[in-house]
């Protein structure tokens, strides 16, 4: 399954904010089903839009309203992810046209609520939300993805992901703030201060989420790098290596591996880091950053030859998706596939 559009589609897309409107065929809820009911089978984004790729937003607008009027929640929930998949789709591209696409998911989400029984779980607003609010942290667009954050956690308040996404903005801010840049003494201090400040936003938020909810590896992960960041070492450490040793997830043992070799290597503990970086890569395999990190400690004990081992170790491996390059920034596919499982179940 693809959440990119091929480049007819991602042009039309783009277009969406800014074109005039084109005709749209009198039966337009019936080909948006119809889009939408491809997705959902075939789970291929480009071959659902193709035959409205041509459409600009007033036609959208008009088969969406329609759609929610026929009260159909399966249809609606899956329609709602499909505008999610052409927002992440344009983002890089037009961050303008994947809002529009946004905003017409969100009244999709949103009409769900005046629908008869029991509603939508509020899990699956939650995971919309998280994926929307990404879509724009990808972009470094933190004001947008504030809104979305917000907005999700109106209608889904106990979301632990989407209150660690606010933590993240945060991060995210602090590390937009480099005090090097700066021409003059005053300046670098105003910006060191203020990057401060948003690790300690940051980091209370993600104390907070640890407290409501110790199993959370998330949080803690987040929380461990944020006190090594701000140079509580110690207590990154304690938080690090209780990540390491409660998380169920591969991916959060990963990053508090890597995150724990960071640290050692920065405290001159050579071999406590390699043995933490070994255990990243035993985690992923395929780690570009792992495997980076543990050639920079070769080269450094003067022995490229095991670097070259590495390195042509990683390179007989198929590529895959490093979440240490995603960290800060990078799109929420967990809750993305869990949105595709929702709907093609």
């Amino acid at each position: 399954m693809t959440g990119r559009l091929a480049l007819p589609i991602l042009a039309a897309a783009v277009a969406l904010a800014a074109a005039p409107s084109a005709q749209a065929p009198t039966s337009a809820v019936d080909s948006y089903a119809t889009a939408v009911r491809t997705y959902v089978a075939t789970g291929d984004t480009v071959k659902a839009l193709t035959p409205i790729q041509a459409w600009a937003k007033p036609e959208f607008e008009r088969a969406i309203d329609a759609l929610i009027a026929r009260r159909d929640q399966a249809l609606i929930e899956a329609a709602a992810v499909l505008q999610v998949e052409i927002a992440v789709g344009v983002v890089m591209l037009s961050p303008r046209s994947a809002g529009t696409h946004l905003e017409l998911g969100e009244k999709l989400i949103r009409s769900l609520r005046a629908l008869p029984g029991p509603g939508p779980e509020a899990e699956f607003s939650e995971k919309w939300y998280a994926v929307a609010a990404s879509a724009f942290l990808m972009v470094n667009d933190s004001r947008l993805a504030s809104s979305f954050i917000s907005r999700g956690l109106q209608l889904a308040p106990g979301s632990l992901d989407l209150r660690l996404m606010n933590g993240i903005v945060d991060d995210l801010e602090a590390l937009s703030l480099n005090p090097d840049d700066s021409k003059t003494g005053v300046q670098r201090q105003r910006i060191a201060t203020a990057r401060t400040q948003a690790f300690l936003r940051a980091r209370d938020r993600y104390a907070r989420l640890v407290k409501d909810a110790p199993s959370f590896a998330r949080a803690r992960v987040r929380l461990g790098r944020v006190l090594w960041m701000i140079g509580q070492a110690e207590e990154a450490r304690i938080e690090l290596l209780r990540a390491q040793a409660d998380a169920r997830d591969p991916v959060q043992q990963y990053l508090s591996a890597m995150f724990l070799g960071a640290l050692y290597e920065q405290e001159g503990d050579a071999a406590l880091a390699r043995a933490w970086y070994e255990e990243a890569l035993s985690l992923a395999p395929a780690s570009q950053a792992a495997t980076v990190a543990l050639g920079h400690l070769d080269v450094m004990v003067d022995r490229p030859d095991r670097a070259r081992a590495l390195a042509r170790g990683l390179l007989s491996q198929k590529p895959v998706l490093d979440e240490w390059w995603t960290y800060n920034g990078g799109l929420e596919t967990a809750s993305l596939e869990w949105l595709r499982r929702r709907v093609r179940r």
